[in-house]
């Protein structure tokens, strides 16, 4: 985090947060407090602070056509694969260019999509290890109950970078 960016999330200037760190200065206590908070917002963050909700899904059994018609219309890079309720995996759109060569109108999503597993997390899984897991994976899926609750990818991490986000 840069000098101007604490300085922004503590409501003082960034001169204010350089003499802090040079040592010519001791903030008042709230200040400090504001300042320890805004350090500790990134690491106190859930997956259910950041993740996408209700995110839109195919059918394992739909047409793979239809799931790469969905991920342009909806600017998605991956999109989740349900059979009835459950998880079975993601399709992305590197599995759509693997399988270009084929008629996608007449493979089905899970035909078409990767065999290794998903990531899943529940809602309260500190936002650092989904930031962790995307280091490997292009995204992981936030399940309650067995359900389907939201997705989180590298573009909801960017949102540990901004101004603290209200607690639901």
């Amino acid at each position: 985090m840069t000098q101007a960016e604490l300085a922004s999330l503590v409501d003082v200037s960034q001169s204010y947060i350089a003499r802090l760190e040079r040592g010519s200065l001791d903030p008042k206590l709230s200040v400090a407090n504001r300042i320890i908070a805004a350090l500790t917002q990134r690491h106190q963050a859930k997956c259910s602070d950041i993740m996408t909700s209700n995110p839109e899904t195919v059918d394992a059994r739909q047409s793979a056509a239809y799931a790469v018609e969905k991920m342009q219309n909806g600017g998605y890079s991956q999109i989740p694969v349900l059979r009835g309720t459950q998880i079975v995996g993601m399709v992305t759109e590197r599995d759509v260019i693997r399988n270009l060569q084929h008629d996608m109108s007449a493979l089905s999503v899970q035909a078409v999509m990767s065999p290794e597993g998903v990531p899943t997390v529940d809602p309260g899984t500190p936002a650092d290890i989904a930031a962790d897991l995307l280091q490997t994976y292009q995204a992981i899926l936030v399940q309650s109950q067995g359900r389907l609750q939201g997705i989180v990818t590298r573009s909801d991490v960017m949102k540990l970078t901004g101004p603290p986000r209200r607690q639901r």
